[in-house]
């Protein structure tokens, strides 16, 4: 059976620190977390109204939600305007996708009915759940989790629809960034085993406060020699290559679960090449 084999394993994920560490210890592991991201509202909401607009005036077709914080950020903004009827009026006329358990929970609260829920709660999965559906010539409308969303957006616009992205909140640093701290300094003195990311602000956050106590070329270094780095996602892998970091480890499927299984594997197989030898 696969196990951590009593590895350190950090991971800098904010929202699912607890039922990640909880994975990694029933695996064998010992978890180490520093979250290095918090959502915070975003400063200029004149896109996303811009949507809401489009969508009162019936011109899109189709609504993706990917978030929970994200669902409620955008009934929220309908009823500060007093509009709050009128979306739930229009999403009953759309097709509305729900990625995962949280935006289908805001949603279903709400009185609204879901259309299409992927089997996995990933970008990938939404693409999967919607290759049936005719998509050429129809608007469609993504709300953004606090970063871009090339995956899902390209894939959406390949298949001839028309894209329109609504951003709600974006990432900041974590208001204690001690942890954040620890973990580069732990990281230098090669105290970690495994680090995981699960999305390219926590790269750009970690090399940030690296950067601030003057560690920022140690850190690097650190990761491409001495602790195994594991990624999910092919856009947190390029944010990786941008600092000539080639993550060891890389998840079958886009979720941070799947990840802490794919790292289990790794140890499980590398521990069995190494026993043999």
């Amino acid at each position: 059976m696969a196990s951590l084999r009593g590895k350190t394993i950090a991971i800098t994920e904010a929202r699912r620190a607890t039922e990640l560490s909880t994975l990694i210890t029933k695996l064998g592991g010992v978890p180490y977390s520093a979250p290095a991201l918090r959502e915070v509202p975003r400063r200029d909401r004149g896109p996303a109204r811009a949507v809401l607009e489009r969508i009162f005036r019936g011109e899109v077709g189709m609504i993706l939600f990917l978030t929970g914080v994200g669902t409620r950020a955008f009934l929220e903004l309908a009823a500060e305007a007093g509009q709050r009827e009128a979306l739930l009026q229009a999403l009953r006329a759309m097709v509305v996708g729900a990625r995962g358990p949280k935006p289908v929970a805001v949603l279903r609260e709400a009185g609204v009915q879901i259309d299409l829920v992927p089997r996995e709660p990933t970008s990938e999965g939404l693409l999967s759940a919607l290759a049936d559906r005719e998509l050429r010539g129809v608007t469609v409308a993504v709300q953004l989790y606090g970063e871009d969303n090339p995956v899902l957006v390209e894939g959406l616009a390949a298949r001839g629809a028309t894209v329109l992205e609504i951003p709600l909140y974006e990432w900041a640093l974590p208001e204690d960034e001690a942890p954040l701290v620890r973990l580069v300094q732990e990281l230098v003195d090669g105290r970690i085993d495994v680090v995981a990311f699960t999305s390219s602000p926590q790269i750009k956050h970690l090399t940030v406060v690296a950067e601030r106590i003057g560690l920022r070329d140690q850190l690097l270094k650190a990761l491409r020699e001495r602790a195994m780095v594991a990624v999910v996602g092919p856009v947190c892998e390029a944010a990786l290559r941008e600092h000539d970091i080639t993550p060891r480890i890389r998840a079958d499927k886009g979720t941070m679960g799947a990840l802490v299984h794919r790292i289990a594997d790794y140890l499980t197989q590398e521990e069995h090449v190494h026993g043999g030898a």
